[in-house]
């Protein structure tokens, strides 16, 4: 009898050594999750909140130039390895993106001058992968005017992020779809200079095998809509509205 008490009781301090155990670890994984709140709240007054709507707004575009230039520039390793598809690339819808729309950058200077040469930057960036982890190609001469030329046809444009979405989309996608089909048509170009005989019929040759590149190439649409999208949810900064009311009551703020 004795013996069978002791043997319940060891079983009972088993079972609420399980539990205490367990408790603790729901303890910790509790505070885990107050920190990571914490660090969102952090994280989000820091890079996508501001003191004022003007404030946030300019800390959201600059936000979107960074991660724009980033894009690019991460691009081109996807590109050159032929990833995920050779030919679809984010490099020229980002890059006339990023000519084609206004981006409000505060009263700072020197973001100002940011903006004012993100293409530039975006392009420096492109060359100076090319150049350490490839070498330098003769195709380059082409490529790389390309993508000046690419920039050049997106500052033509003067898109705002507080237009409709759709409105935006769509003329920052016929943009982007233009843009490639003249760099395409420039590099084949270039191709056809470097590497082939220069007579007409070649030059049509380069030409008919080209057209399945470009149609892979005018795949790298499918980055447009979202980068406008990522854009567009930046701008959408709240901001105090007084309401009109009728003589005697209350006044509110529509935010």
């Amino acid at each position: 009898m004795l013996n069978g008490v002791k043997e319940f009781l060891y079983l009972q301090r088993q079972k609420l050594g399980w539990f205490i155990q367990v408790s603790v670890w729901i303890d910790k994984l509790g505070k885990v999750k107050e920190k990571l709140w914490d660090f969102r709240i952090w994280v989000s007054k820091k890079i996508w909140y501001g003191r004022n709507p003007d404030e946030t707004l300019a800390k959201r575009f600059k936000l979107f130039l960074i991660v724009g230039i980033s894009l690019i520039a991460s691009g081109k390793f996807l590109s050159l390895a032929g990833f995920p598809i050779p030919n679809i690339e984010p490099i020229i819808p980002l890059l006339v993106i990023m000519g084609a729309f206004s981006l409000y950058m505060g009263r700072s200077e020197k973001w100002g001058k940011i903006r004012k040469y993100a293409g530039i930057i975006a392009i420096v960036s492109v060359f100076l992968i090319d150049l350490i982890f490839w070498g330098f190609h003769k195709i380059y001469l082409f490529t790389w005017p390309g993508f000046v030329m690419v920039m050049l046809i997106a500052r033509k444009k003067d898109l705002s992020f507080f237009d409709r979405f759709s409105d935006i989309a769509v003329e920052a996608t016929v943009t982007a779809a233009a843009a490639i089909i003249l760099f395409d048509i420039f590099t084949a170009f270039g191709f056809w200079l470097l590497w082939r005989p220069l007579t007409i019929a070649t030059l049509y040759g380069v030409y008919l095998a080209q057209i399945p590149f470009t149609l892979y190439h005018l795949g790298s649409l499918i980055f447009v809509p979202p980068v406008v999208g990522f854009g567009k949810m930046a701008s959408k900064v709240k901001l105090r509205a007084p309401v009109a009311t009728k003589a005697g009551e209350k006044v509110r703020q529509r935010r």
